[in-house]
């Protein structure tokens, strides 16, 4: 068995050696692999960070522009609002203005009524005096038989007049 205790024989340069070609060979890997690899590693969580940060801040963005669109539709509503009650102010102040006008109107064709009435009744009561002084003429010329002159005509007429307007 001589022969083969140098193979079961713990040799210290040999592990000196291995210990050393391992150190170098983590060192190597360490520079060339790992190192690369993490900075990989550290970039995809960079990014990954930074997209839960935009989705966040997107987030608040969409809450902050709900509550605009909210507060906006509220003011929408209250100027729809305000625009409907000054529309309905505004025909009742038509309606209003309408209404003066036409009792207006009616007030005016009332008083032009009564003043035609009036002219009419004047108008009327003069053709009966016309009449009523042809007719005196007529009664008085046949009663005193003669022909009176114009002016005795007319004083008789002024007189009976006179007497008429007295009795209304």
């Amino acid at each position: 068995m001589p022969e083969y205790q140098p193979f079961v024989t713990i040799d210290v340069w040999t592990m000196v050696f291995a210990w050393g070609n391992l150190i170098i060979l983590f060192l190597f890997l360490k520079k060339i692999l790992f190192v690369p690899l993490k900075n990989i590693i550290d970039q995809r969580q960079k990014q990954i960070k930074d997209m839960y940060d935009e989705a966040q801040s997107d987030k608040e963005a969409a809450a902050s522009m709900r509550v605009e669109y909210e507060q906006k539709l509220a003011e929408a509503s209250a100027q729809g609002d305000e625009i409907i009650r000054s529309a309905v102010a505004r025909a009742h102040k038509q309606e209003e203005d309408i209404i003066r006008e036409a009792n207006e109107t009616a007030a005016k064709n009332l008083r032009r009524a009564d003043e035609q009435i009036e002219m009419e009744k004047k108008k009327a009561l003069n053709q009966i005096k016309d009449e009523v002084s042809s007719m005196a003429v007529d009664i008085a010329s046949a009663v005193i038989e003669k022909n009176l002159t114009a002016e005795d005509n007319r004083e008789i007429i002024d007189r009976f007049i006179g007497q008429l307007g007295d009795e209304k």
